[in-house]
């Protein structure tokens, strides 16, 4: 393993086997300080995320510090109902921060007929999502996606079908509070007192669903318990709810999630953990939390609920822990501490929230007071955790973790950062020196990594959990929502295994999608010429560890017909960044160099970023860069990676290992990927193109977007460059068809990237038929949208237990959804865990292609990365993207050099 991949696969990423053994989001990191104004250490209701209060009227325990509300009456309430129970509701935070004061906003009105009226304020993007239709991509209604080619197998997958669901006709209100309520939980709890009045109802902060329709208009009257401050309720029918409508999507996941509530769940952000089924790595101090994703969607037949096991790793450390690491270690104590836990999630030890770490404030600690609006006075954090929870906090003077608002929480008028105690924050996720320990990946590997038949075994345990707890399914009858009690059958098909050519006629089928073993005995399929090459490495390296290796190189190379000759040695004295710097600067101004190979005596960032920033962008040479871990072990292995490397450099130069046998169409296929760096707040986006009919020779080009944008301004220039390329390749022709793969972009983003990037594809195509004299060239798109992370699993059963299913695994129907174009694919084979389809959605298509056809395209262009012997779980173009992106953004941080958009440099 070599260059860039070791680096991406050292951040947890892997191409075999499940996601990672960590399954935590890690964002880029931001640096600085910023001089925020004393706040509570949790700012009311932000923890995580929002989802966390959808469950209404659910027995919550009591905590010393409440805050609810008090029935005062109601102005439409009937005498009988005047009487309501007094309620309240438990603050689950940190400190508890007051609610703001009175907000003027603009209430919701309705029509006298009940219909919908213009939503204004809090929640108003969400209720207009939730009124407005899916995105359709299906071209009809009546048009068929199912293929025809390959063999037809049954399978399994992670899915309960709906075998009843609610048939209520539903009213839904706006709800709003004057003075404004921040905190979801005291929402709640306002609202609850008056169930009298309200009747059977759902809240999840903003909208209230019912069956009782309530008079017009409506003000209901509080109390709230933690000031006895009295607050009004406005409650305005915004809409009727039939069983036919997208909405009742959402309250049925509502109600599911009331249901989950009951199993004594942890929810972290938006998904459920199992703290009690917690499994223990007592060598590494880790714990591992299973959990659940659950989502209730209309798939091609119907509702079906999707459930899918996932995995948190926590540590046993805090956050105090490891800035006195830092500080024992020496040197800028703020400025790696900074580095080190500045994008972190943490989970606090007294109520089990999670928040992510933004900044750290070296200028307060637990000395520093804050504003506890409830009793009116100042307090400091420290006294506040020991009245509220009873917790010392050890050392006053350590500094505070600042958790900013997210875009959500700020368009929710949650705009205040929440400062928390580093003692009190355990650290989840792992780091980066864990995850380059082997041992711990491989322990923590063998508890996430689940094999497909203790994968359905849980499922199957999960719905047995809902069967059992009576409250569930008193709620579930209460609704008129049932389950089916296993999961669903899907039909799939395995495409034929595909034809790998290689020099001399040599071919062989990839039927397990891994031909390593194959490509060792036979000759690239077009090789390349290697001339002057200039090979940089420490003096005391050479002679033992770096000339035995290139002489490994160079033999491995010889046997498929790469030759590879006798390099240009600069020996430095000394390995620090500069001496990599000058002595490339110096020799390749001399003289052209083919390709500049420098070998590292350990991994380090800064050499790796100033090496590639000066070979790709400043001489436009393709380069190498190898450690010197990777040149010590037992000869076999040291074949095996000599190999890689070998095929790594020849690839760089323009070589082609091996094809695929396609069909001759004049093609172009192309991927698309962005990488956003929030240091910068700047996204690199990166755009690869076929320039040949084998789809194994691409043009290149990357924008940097200033403004950290995922959809691109620049696919006209883009495709643009491309067209040209492809011209001056294909004697003076232009491609008949375009298929776009496009990473990166969820469902809420489609609507604007036709828009934007498909509409700028055309154009392009119209100005390079102008610009060539083509007349009226204007060759159909398919656009189509690749996801890998997503939560549908799928189980061969064939044996006795259930499998894996095998390369080239298509499904197309039942589990896909019926108003897109879809279809998802199984490219690659996994020894470990339970391997994860890919969803491919064509969002657009004026090429005609078949269903059939666009399968197979997929398919075949998972074998043709040259990074890797094998299928990949995504197109090779999209692959090739997210290389180009990632070096970019990660290291060169500038516009490569012109003459590298030829060449695949960025393996």
């Amino acid at each position: 393993m070599s260059d860039q991949d070791a680096r991406e696969r050292q951040r947890g990423r892997s191409r075999r086997g499940e996601s990672g053994a960590d399954d935590s989001v890690r964002r880029p990191r931001e640096h600085g300080t910023a001089p925020y104004p004393t706040r509570p250490p949790h700012h009311a209701r932000r923890a995580g995320s929002r989802e966390r209060d959808l469950d209404e009227r659910e027995d919550r325990p009591s905590s010393r510090a409440e805050s609810g509300g008090r029935a005062i009456g109601n102005r439409e309430a009937l005498p009988e109902q005047s009487g309501v129970p007094h309620g309240r509701a438990s603050f689950h935070g940190g400190a508890a921060a007051q609610p703001h004061p009175s907000t003027s906003r603009p209430l919701v009105g309705a029509g006298a007929s009940g219909g919908a009226a213009t939503v204004g304020g809090r929640g108003a993007s969400r209720f207009r999502e939730q009124r407005e239709p899916p995105l359709v991509t299906r071209p009809s209604a009546d048009f068929n996606k199912s293929g025809q080619t390959g063999k037809a197998i049954t399978l399994t997958s992670n899915y309960f079908e709906l075998l009843k669901r609610p048939d209520m006709h539903l009213l839904q209100y706006r709800v709003d509070f004057v003075p404004d309520v921040d905190h979801t939980g005291v929402r709640k709890a306002l609202i609850r007192v008056h169930e009298a009045v309200l009747g059977k109802y759902l809240f999840d902060g903003t909208l209230l669903y019912n069956i009782t329709r309530l008079p017009q208009p409506l003000e209901l009257h509080s109390q709230r318990v933690s000031d006895n401050s009295d607050v009004t309720i406005h409650f305005r029918l915004v809409g009727e709810i039939h069983k036919e409508d997208a909405t009742y999507t959402s309250v049925m996941n509502i109600i599911l999630r009331r249901c989950l509530g009951m199993l004594k769940l942890t929810l972290w952000k938006r998904d459920f953990y199992d703290p009690a089924s917690a499994t223990e790595i007592p060598q590494h101090f880790l714990n591992i939390w299973p959990g659940y994703v659950t989502t209730i969607r209309h798939h091609e037949e119907g509702f079906l609920l999707g459930v899918e096991i996932i995995h948190r790793v926590l540590r046993r450390d805090c956050a105090l822990d490891v800035m006195q690491k830092i500080r024992q270690n020496g040197g800028d104590f703020q400025a790696m501490c900074s580095a080190e836990l500045v994008g972190k999630v943490v989970m606090t030890h007294y109520n089990k929230r999670t928040y992510r770490i933004d900044d750290i404030d070296f200028t307060k600690n637990a000395n520093s007071t804050f504003h506890l609006r409830r009793e009116d006075r100042n307090i400091s954090y420290a006294e506040y955790y020991k009245k509220r929870y009873e917790i010392e906090v050890r050392q006053p003077t350590q500094p505070l973790l600042v958790s900013r608002p997210s875009r959500r929480d700020v368009n929710r008028g949650d705009d205040q950062p929440i400062y928390l105690i580093p003692e009190l924050c355990g650290m989840t996720g792992l780091n980066d020196d864990q995850k380059k320990n082997f041992n711990l990946m491989k322990d923590v590997g063998n508890v996430t990594r689940v094999m497909p038949d203790k994968r359905v075994e849980s499922l199957m345990k999960f719905r047995k959990r809902l069967a059992d707890n009576p409250d569930i399914q008193k709620e579930l009858r209460s609704w008129g929502l049932d389950f089916a009690g296993d999961v669903v059958r899907v039909n799939g098909r395995v495409i034929p295994p595909q034809t790998i050519q290689q020099g001399g006629d040599n071919r062989f089928q990839s039927a397990d999608g891994d031909w390593s073993r194959n490509i060792q005995r036979s000759k690239m399929c077009v090789s390349v010429e290697l001339r002057d090459w200039a090979l940089f490495t420490p003096s005391g390296m050479f002679a033992q560890e770096v000339k035995p290796f290139i002489e490994m190189v160079q033999n491995v190379g010889r046997a498929q017909g790469f030759d590879i000759p006798v390099p240009v040695v600069i020996q430095l004295q000394m390995d620090r960044t500069s001496n990599y710097v000058d002595a490339i600067r110096s020799e390749c101004s001399k003289r052209d160099f083919s390709l500049v190979f420098c070998v590292l005596r350990s991994a380090r960032a800064d050499t790796y970023s100033s090496i590639k920033k000066l070979t790709c962008a400043e001489f436009g040479i393709p380069s190498q860069v190898m450690t010197g871990r990777n040149l010590k072990g037992q000869t076999g292995k040291l074949m095996s990676i000599a190999t890689k490397v070998m095929i790594q450099v020849a690839c760089k130069l323009g070589a082609e290992p091996w094809r695929v046998l396609v069909p001759a169409n004049k093609w172009m296929v192309i991927g698309y990927d962005t990488y956003h760096d929030a240091r910068q707040k700047k996204a690199v986006g990166a755009f690869v193109a076929s320039i040949n009919p084998t789809f194994t020779r691409y043009y290149s080009s990357v924008k940097i977007h200033e403004n950290n944008e995922e959809i691109s301004p620049s696919f006209k220039d883009h495709l643009f460059g491309a067209l040209k390329a492809y011209f001056i390749v294909n004697d003076k022709s232009l491609p008949s068809s375009i298929i776009v793969y496009r990473d990166g972009v969820g469902a809420g983003d489609i609507p604007r990237l036709k828009d934007t990037e498909i509409t700028a594809l055309k154009e392009a195509c119209r100005e390079a038929g102008v610009r060539t004299r083509i007349v009226d060239y204007d060759p159909p798109i398919a656009f189509i949208v690749v996801s890998k992370r997503i939560n549908t699993r799928f189980f061969q059963m064939d044996g006795r237990a259930p499998s894996n299913p095998s390369c080239g695994t298509v499904v197309d129907s039942k589990v896909t959804l019926q108003e897109r174009f879809d279809f998802f694919l199984v490219s690659q084979k996994v020894t470990q865990g339970t391997v994860s389809p890919t969803s491919y959605n064509i969002i657009e298509d004026h090429t005609g292609i078949s269903p059939d056809i666009h399968q197979k395209l997929a398919y075949i262009l998972t074998h043709l990365y040259y990074n890797w012997p094998g299928t990949l779980r995504i197109p090779a173009p999209i692959q090739y993207a997210h290389k180009l992106a990632y070096l970019v953004g990660e290291s060169i941080m500038q516009q490569p050099h012109d003459n590298l958009s030829r060449l695949p440099y960025y393996l």
